[in-house]
């Protein structure tokens, strides 16, 4: 057997800001943003194959299929049932079913973006359009960007670096996320057990929100932030001037002059606030003393029936977090 190498070419207009999309598995991917009209899309296959005819007929099985319209181009692998190239490469029985697929982009900088992958690597840089990336046991960097950028992961580290501000929304599952920017306009993230590292300021023009269950915040921040925690096990370490106030499960925190809000609501991830390494801090000025906390009244004794029936209302989907926090803590969430 050898090694036999084929490579597609794709190309299409899409404009300035037209919509690229890609689906893939197991390849890695590098997408680069181009300040042209033309998305174009190179896929390199090395094929194992024991003829030149046997690696052309196995090339003609594999290549992405494409589709093109006015201002769009959408590629995907061929697939059979739910599996992608791969699985064809062995379904037809050429050579021993190995073959190394890469694949290198390059879109419109203002473009719209889609990408889901499985099993696949990702780096994609420069973009500053919406952008939307999904990803199944396949890691991600995603650099020099801006603009809007919805990411999902499941068992996948996420790393985000942006120059220009950003607007943020992440829903992950067992992979930790570290994204820094300048600013976050709009940040929403959700995960369940992975760690999220941010740095960079928050615009005090809306109210961000973290969700976890167990995964833990790092956050190096730049300018005024008033935090609030709600979580039963959740320990909230701030090495800024600050004040807090608050009971145990739902204590807030004022940092400057707390101009940005964020809500991080958890059953039992930790919260760090610390200054920033990678921005120039301001100046902040020195925080009044913390008055006196009122006591908290006793709460009502949870059964063990009733926090096992808490945390399936939870996996149901039927309460969120806080809630679920507030109901083990034994305090009404009437309001």
């Amino acid at each position: 057997m050898a090694i036999y190498v084929r490579t597609q070419e794709i190309a299409h207009e899409v404009g300035p800001s037209g919509r690229f999309a890609l689906r893939v598995t197991t390849p890695d991917v590098h997408l680069r943003a181009v300040d042209v009209v033309t998305a174009s899309l190179r896929v390199k296959f090395e094929l194992r194959a024991g003829t030149e005819e046997e690696a052309d007929e196995l090339f003609e099985r594999v290549r992405f299929n494409v589709r093109e319209s006015d201002g769009v181009l959408e590629v995907q692998e061929p697939r059979t049932g739910d599996s992608g190239i791969g699985s064809l490469v062995r379904l037809f029985g050429i050579g021993n079913g190995k073959m190394d697929v890469s694949v290198d982009g390059e879109v419109p900088r203002h473009a719209t973006l889609a990408y889901d992958g499985v099993s696949a690597d990702l780096t994609a840089s420069g973009f500053r359009g919406s952008q939307q990336y999904r990803t199944v046991s396949g890691d991600m960097v995603i650099d020099d960007v801006g603009g809007s950028i919805t990411v999902r992961g499941v068992s996948s580290d996420v790393s985000i670096r942006a120059d220009e501000p950003l607007q943020l929304e992440m829903n992950t599952v067992s992979g930790d996320v570290s994204a820094v920017a300048p600013r976050f306009d709009h940040l929403r993230a959700v995960t369940v057990s992975g760690d999220l590292e941010l740095e960079g300021e928050l615009a005090p023009s809306t109210q961000h929100r973290i969700e976890t269950v167990s995964g833990d915040l790092s956050f190096g921040l730049v300018g005024g932030l008033t935090l609030e925690v709600r979580g039963l096990s959740s320990d909230t370490h701030v090495s800024l001037p600050h004040r807090s106030e608050g009971s145990r499960d739902r204590r807030r925190y004022i940092i400057g002059e707390g101009e940005a809000a964020l809500l991080f609501s958890s059953m039992s991830g930790d919260v760090s606030v610390h200054p920033t390494r990678r921005f120039a801090s301001r100046p902040t000025p020195p925080t009044p003393p913390t008055p006196p906390t009122p006591p908290t009244p006793p709460s009502r004794p949870v059964s063990a029936d009733e926090q096992l029936e808490v945390l399936r209302a939870l996996e149901r989907g039927e309460i969120d977090i806080e809630e679920a926090s507030a109901r083990l803590a034994g305090r009404s969430t009437d309001a």
